[in-house]
């Protein structure tokens, strides 16, 4: 048996002073073939992104005290360079959230030689604390869609928090640019609780496996949601429990009761596509698992997966709870097998980012702590171009939840690969 290689990144600063921290993720913003960095934080209200190679800093929007949360990037007008979409207004948090808290806006690429002009934002949706957004076809190749995950419930608050939340779907409109709203409908909202991570795909082995579908980390646990076996864009949508997370625990930092699972990323391991889940559990948990894929079913959703739990990070002493954010997963080390990354908020110990490879029953290879830093999301992308993939992270800042004390965003370029040609992650994580 081949040893792993043992992972290695060369750490360096992006951004130094980002007064904010919570999402990020790698695009192409300019079209030059190399990967940049979009980022926003809840705090300050900032949409900026950071041009690959100089990491120069320039403002897309400036929405103060509107808590820009979500995005996600395709190119929404047809000239060739990616657009955003992105949600915010999300209220004061997701225990104080009302009806009219919750909205979707698209955010238009000035295009090259106007990098430094601020991007035109255009209405979408309002939906209540919307929390993930994934833009793909879902039900239809003739048009991109918009698929729309609130973390609680319609009504909001405390009633809204363990209440079913409302999967939205929109169309982008034949004329995007004057379009007044995108037209959408609820293709679930009976099923899943506190949705925290999201990952779009096109799956095997699903009832259309030519569209994208979903699994969804939330209080249900591991669950796969997409569109059943009908041609038409309206058929009903059909939704599978793999796994059920951990069973209800009690929050030190937030006073609440949380079950479930909390975020997830999906490898290809051993050849088989769909082969291991890694979680973090539950919402905000402190909890990592692997979960394996049965055989001898001809679709990886058609019965649970085997669980098998990997770590448990003690709390940190005081009142912070150890806070597991964000998974993903990626062929690393380019042997063909992926290997999963775990960010976790902070404090020390519970902070930074853990590297995991497993086998195809999931169990541990290698485990290694490759960052200490504070780690909210973390984006993948060849940043280098030098055929392995690196990562970049975004610290946890927020007021009203978080407050690291030296935010950054940091890269972690890839040190120990063998180069040659990387596959970017699927799209769309937790």
């Amino acid at each position: 048996m081949t040893v792993p290689a043992t992972p290695k990144f060369t750490e360096s600063v992006i951004d130094a002073d980002p007064r904010d921290g919570y999402y990020l993720q790698a695009v192409d913003i300019d079209g030059d073939g190399r990967p940049d960095l979009v980022a926003s934080g809840l705090s300050r209200g900032e949409v900026v992104w950071y041009q690959n190679p100089s990491w120069t800093k320039r403002t897309i929007v400036s929405l103060t005290g509107r808590k820009p949360v979500a995005l996600d990037t395709a190119d929404l007008t047809g000239d060739g360079l990616p657009d955003l979409v992105l949600s915010h207004d999300y209220g004061n948090c997701m225990f104080n959230c009302g009806p009219q808290d919750g909205k979707i806006s698209w955010l238009q690429n000035p295009g090259a030689g106007k990098w430094n002009t601020p991007w035109t934002r255009r209405h979408v949706a309002d939906l209540v604390a919307t929390h993930r957004l994934r833009l793909g076809h879902f039900t239809t190749d003739r048009r991109l869609q918009l698929a729309a995950f609130p973390v609680v419930g319609p009504h909001g608050g405390a009633a809204g928090v363990h209440s079913p939340v409302h999967v939205m779907l929109y169309d982008l409109p034949d004329d995007v640019l004057n379009a007044e709203a995108w037209q959408g409908r609820a293709v679930d909202t009976a099923h899943f609780t506190v949705v925290h991570g999201v990952v779009a795909a096109r799956f095997p082995g699903t009832p259309r496996p030519d569209r994208e579908s979903f699994l969804l980390a939330g209080g249900e646990g591991i669950s796969w949601l997409g569109p059943g076996p009908g041609a038409a864009p309206d058929s009903p949508w059909q939704h599978a429990t793999l796994g059920t997370g951990v069973p209800p625990q009690r929050s030190p930092e937030l006073g609440r009761y949380f079950q479930g699972t909390g975020n997830l990323a999906v490898g290809r391991i051993g050849g088989r596509p769909c082969a291991v889940i890694v979680t973090l559990e539950p919402f905000h948990g402190n909890t990592v698992a692997a979960y394996v894929r049965p055989n001898g079913t001809p679709s990886p959703f058609a019965k649970p997966w085997r669980r098998k739990e990997l770590k448990v990070f003690a709390h940190p002493s005081g009142q912070y709870d150890a806070v597991g954010h964000h998974v993903v997963v990626a062929d690393f080390d380019n042997d063909g097998d992926d290997e999963f990354l775990i960010g976790m908020r902070g404090p020390a110990p519970a902070q930074g980012v853990w590297y995991y490879k497993l086998d195809a029953q999931g169990n541990t290879l290698v485990e290694q702590q490759v960052s200490t830093e504070s780690t909210a999301r973390i984006a993948v992308a060849d940043f280098n171009g030098d055929g392995r993939l690196d990562f970049a992270i975004t610290a946890y800042d927020t007021v009203g939840y978080y407050r690291t004390k030296a935010p950054k965003v940091r890269l972690y370029t890839n040190a120990f690969a063998w180069p040659g040609p990387v596959t970017p992650p699927p799209g769309g994580d937790g």
